[in-house]
């Protein structure tokens, strides 16, 4: 039973060396002097190993040939720990430790650089097809790489904090006049999204969706959607009149916008329909329209730059509105 607790204890310190140095130290090279003690310790490791084979043999042979029921004990104690071991295998990290060990027994635990074939065939054809369509030998980098200085970095700063230039138009520019002439409805949603991706001139851009151009009848009509409008927010006369001042605004910039100035001559009514949001009988909210606004762009461009009072939004434009009750489908 000593012999048993002896080599249990040699496997038990040595694997947790060897564990340690593993973990840590897998990828430095090590000096002639500490690759020879590491490569003792892994005999030890080994050996202790062997041993507590050995010694399982060994008591089974005393338990049925000899008849000593001591022996019990010993195999016992050994199979309770070698069944916590193969439980805890990922725990203890076996798999690296056993890598680490076989390169320690030859006294060279360095871990040696691998070539991959495969890899380095598809790194030649990435060099010879940039070779033969640029003219130009592949861009190596040195292993030596030159510190940036405090000026560059301060400059990599601003450049990654500047927001990027927004298009001056819609990138299907040409296709959408195309269809606009041919009297087809030109959807401009997408763009519009990405021309406000990095900025926008004001809050609610963000909030609009469903945009289209319509030059039959000549408007420019979105959808709003409006997160805190829910239907006892829109019965308090202070919320509405934020609400009209928030939406006076809005019409305003995008009546100046330069980016829809490109189809200024197709449309000069501007429609919105805004929806707010009240959740269900389970809990989930839901969107519903609430307010219709038609106004036209001439009202906006002769009051622009002077002080005009949002409670009076409803003299310059068709306004609908049903103090939070759902607009009915055909205002829509």
């Amino acid at each position: 039973m000593i012999a048993v607790f002896i080599d249990f204890l040699t496997l038990v310190f040595s694997f947790l060396l060897l564990r340690r140095i593993s973990l840590k130290h897998d990828e430095t090279h090590f000096s002639g002097a500490e690759s020879f003690f590491l490569g003792l310790l892994a005999w030890i490791f080994l050996l202790s190993v062997s041993g507590w084979g050995f010694l399982s043999l060994y008591l089974t042979y005393l338990l049925l040939s000899e008849k000593v029921l001591g022996a019990i004990f010993g195999l016992i104690f050994i199979a309770m720990a070698s069944g916590f071991a193969f439980s805890a295998n990922e725990v203890l990290d076996s798999s690296t430790v056993i890598q680490f060990v076989r390169r320690a027994l030859v006294f060279r635990p360095t871990k040696p650089h691998s070539l991959i074939f495969e890899e380095e065939l598809d790194k030649k054809r990435v060099r010879d097809i940039h070779a033969e369509t640029s003219g130009r030998a592949f861009p190596t980098m040195g292993t030596q790489k030159r510190a940036l200085t405090k000026e560059e970095v301060q400059q990599l700063q601003q450049e990654a904090l500047t927001p990027k230039e927004r298009p001056p138009r819609s990138m299907r520019f040409e296709e959408e006049v195309q269809l606009l002439k041919t009297g087809h409805i030109a959807h401009i949603t997408d763009p519009w999204r990405i021309y406000n991706f990095s900025q926008s001139l004001h809050d609610l851009y963000a909030e609009m969706y469903e945009l289209e151009i319509d030059p039959q009848t000549r408007t420019f009509q979105f959808r709003l959607n409006i997160h805190n409008a829910t239907e006892t927010a829109l019965q308090n006369p202070m919320y509405v009149f934020e609400l009209k001042q928030d939406l006076y605004q809005l019409l305003q910039v995008l009546n100046t916008d330069p980016w829809l100035g490109w189809y200024s001559e197709v449309f000069d009514h501007i429609v919105v329909v805004c929806f707010g949001n009240e959740s269900d009988a389970f809990g989930h909210m839901q969107m519903y329209p609430i307010l219709r606004i038609d106004i036209v762009r001439s009202q906006l461009t002769d009051r622009e730059g002077r002080f005009f009072n949002a409670a009076d939004l409803q003299t310059i434009c068709a306004f609908t509105f049903a103090n939070g009750k759902p607009l009915p489908e055909e205002l829509l």
